[in-house]
């Protein structure tokens, strides 16, 4: 919009200024034609009325040296050809200045009893009319008419000039305008342009208010336009502070609870094991115990080890490394891979990924570790859970998808809309979306009962320091 609308009002000056300019030249150039009439008739009238006495006596030598004394007399407008046609349109007498090749007259002179023609090629003008007067016998079936062939050379010269300077003036000042145009709409625009700049910065490092210094105060429009912007900005700026302090606080709730549910879950294997222990202790000796023994150790320990992994999966303190390449990729399989195993699930990772990229790489462990761990717990035994991980210019896109049962619709609900599930089946879901926020991530959730989940995460690319 700010480069087609300055445009696109530069063209409409330019082309409102070229017609207008073209609509008076041609105005000027009727009227000069309508003098140029005007004069004709004069010169017609002083010929005529020396034409009169000998077309009266009808005496046609007369005619022809009232013609020829015509030609001698050019002060003002210089005649070419004199003609007198009779009734027939034939010429009655003519004369013709010396040294011009001899012409035919248009054929408009015996179609119209008035009339005039420039013609442009041999530069002359052509007037005629009739010769009448109330002496003349008014019985004759037509009167003569007198036709005159003037020299306006130096009007079509100048006619001429005259069209290439307007034409040479009305470009340049149309250029002008245009310039004067494209100018002023863009800096009536310039407002626009900040407004937009801040809103596509805003997309990748939050809403940032206009600097007090761009506003115009003059122009009240755009200033309020600006203005609302930056009370925007700053309303979501405090939002951003406020969801910060309680994703702080809903973190130490979350920790809280699990605690408490750790505390629960190792409790009982924990129990089972020292109860096996006790068990060899007294038993031991004998075979059949001590194997249901191991066997219910090595059980109490697996079930330990899955409450381990949960804990790893979702409140594993920070690292010092906050990108994300394909040794995380791997590490990650690594950790899901036993998983799968045991539920006969297939784990199939399909990345572009070349090189660490400036994303939290703590946070989208933790986020893929959750995601992919649900996803081979909800798969069936001989299916395939696949992880896909593309670079994009902006972000980077993780794809998860499972032939699961399908997310169900409020837990997807509350993935897309970045609000915490209260329930504490939904306490994994609640770990990505606190996650996801910190990262600034999106998420589009693809859930249909019995065809599997497909879950979408775009995650924005941190900004990268310029070098020195």
């Amino acid at each position: 919009m700010t480069t087609r609308l300055p445009l696109a009002v530069a063209a409409m000056v330019l082309i409102a200024a070229a017609g207008t300019t073209q609509w008076a030249v041609q105005g000027l150039s009727q009227q000069i034609e309508r003098q140029l009439d005007r004069m004709g008739q004069i010169y017609l009238d002083g010929l005529g009325a020396a034409l009169l006495p000998p077309v009266i006596r009808d005496d046609r030598e007369g005619i022809a040296r009232t013609l020829q004394e015509a030609l001698r007399l050019h002060e003002g407008l210089v005649d070419r050809r004199l003609f007198v046609l009779d009734a027939q349109r034939q010429p009655l007498a003519r004369a013709d200045r010396a040294g011009l090749e001899p012409v035919a007259m248009p054929e408009a002179v015996a179609q119209s009893p008035y009339g005039h023609w420039l013609d442009d090629e041999d530069s002359s003008y052509w007037i005629w009319r009739p010769l009448t007067d109330d002496r003349l016998d008014s019985q004759a079936s037509e009167p003569l008419r007198v036709v005159a062939n003037l020299d306006v050379t130096s009007y079509v010269s100048e006619r001429r000039q005259l069209w290439w300077r307007v034409v040479a003036l009305d470009l340049a000042l149309s250029l002008a305008c245009a310039l004067v145009a494209l100018v002023l709409v863009r800096r009536l625009q310039r407002p626009v342009a900040v407004l937009t700049e801040h809103l596509q910065r805003s997309t990748e490092q939050g809403p940032e208010p206009v600097p007090q210094g761009l506003v115009n105060d003059d122009d009240q429009e755009t200033a309020r336009l600006l203005q609302a912007y930056n009370h925007m900005a700053l309303a979501a700026q405090d939002r951003e502070a406020l969801l910060t302090r309680m994703a702080e606080q809903e973190r130490e709730a979350v920790l809280g609870r699990m605690a408490a549910t750790l505390a629960h879950e190792v409790r009982n294997p924990l129990a089972g094991v020292l109860t096996a222990i006790d068990t060899l202790r007294k038993f031991g000796d004998q075979p059949q115990t001590r194997a249901e023994a191991l066997d219910f150790m090595e059980r109490g320990m697996r079930a330990l080890a899955g409450v381990a992994d949960a804990t790893l999966a979702t409140h594993r303190p920070p690292q010092d490394l906050q990108a994300f390449g394909p040794q995380d990729l791997l590490d990650i399989q690594r950790l899901i891979e036993p998983q799968a195993r045991r539920a006969r699930v297939r784990l199939h990772v399909d990345s572009t990924l070349a090189q660490a990229v400036p994303v939290g790489g703590h946070e989208v462990r933790q986020i893929l570790l959750n995601l992919l761990l649900n996803a081979v717990k909800a798969s069936p035994a001989d299916s395939d859970v696949t992880l896909r991980c593309t670079l994009q210019p902006l972000d980077l896109r993780l794809e998860v998808l499972d032939p699961g049962p399908g997310m169900p619709a409020v837990l997807a609900q509350h993935l897309q809309a970045g609000t915490e599930p209260t329930d504490e089946a939904g306490l994994g879901v609640a770990v990505v979306i606190r996650l996801l926020q910190q990262l600034r991530g999106r998420v589009t959730v693809v859930a249909q009962p019995g065809r599997g989940t497909h879950i979408t995460l775009d995650l924005p690319l941190a900004p990268t320091p310029a070098a020195d």
